[in-house]
């Protein structure tokens, strides 16, 4: 019998699933259930906590945003343009049309950042993935960004590869870790021990990354 437990597809509500073989007798999962108690009430924490977090993001001139893991402020100009221009210098300089109002300004900046994000995340996953491939041989299909609510990274049937865009904002050591992860998932399509001996071959301290990612995802990544 094992128990999971994993926001719901709204990701509004936390879900407590206890899975047991058929016929198991009913006494014997109240049984393991209630053995699993304080386990079960940690996890929801766990889970509640990490849903509170969720990315709400400013764009107005003096916030901030986080790129490959360092926090840039933003310097909002109301400009002579037709579009937002993002700089990235020590900080990310933002030129936004002047004629729009400052609720519509703000909208479209948040859309330009979205788009300026998701095409350097793409990037940096295409260049990671062809790294990683050629070290363990093996040659995606493609790569693809996503905004899955539960994962970071898949690895389809395909041989496609998807990478959550948000993981731009991660510290690059996470965003390489997940790739590498994925790569190796074109071989081993498992997480039994050849598929973390594989991945150790290209990423020797994949345990320092991972737990970089966990730390990362599980802390506020807005102000």
């Amino acid at each position: 019998m094992r128990l999971i437990v994993k926001p719901d597809a709204e990701g509004i509500a936390v879900v407590v699933e206890l899975v047991a073989p058929k016929g198991t007798p009913p006494g014997r999962v109240a049984d393991f259930a209630e053995d699993k108690s304080r386990w079960i009430f940690d996890a929801v924490r766990e889970v509640e906590a990490r849903q509170s977090r969720q990315f709400t993001q400013r764009y107005d001139n003096g916030s901030t945003l986080q790129y490959r893991g360092r926090w840039h402020a933003l310097i909002v100009t109301p400009a002579e343009t037709a579009a937002v221009r993002i700089a990235l210098g020590e900080d990310f300089d933002v030129q936004a049309p002047a004629r729009l109002s400052e609720a519509v300004r703000t909208e479209a900046i948040a859309r330009a950042f979205d788009l300026w994000l998701k095409g350097r995340a793409l990037n940096d996953i295409e260049r990671l993935g062809a790294q990683y491939a050629a070290a363990m041989g093996v040659e995606p299909a493609g790569y693809r960004l996503t905004n899955a609510k539960r994962r970071w990274g898949s690895c389809a049937a395909n041989g496609v590869i998807r990478v959550h865009w948000r993981l731009v904002q991660a510290p690059v050591a996470a965003m390489e870790y997940v790739v590498a992860h994925e790569i190796t998932h074109l071989i081993h399509r498992h997480h039994q021990p050849p598929f973390w001996q594989g991945l150790a071959g290209i990423m020797p301290d994949w345990h320092a990354r991972r737990a970089l990612l966990k730390a990362w995802e599980t802390a506020p990544r807005a102000v």
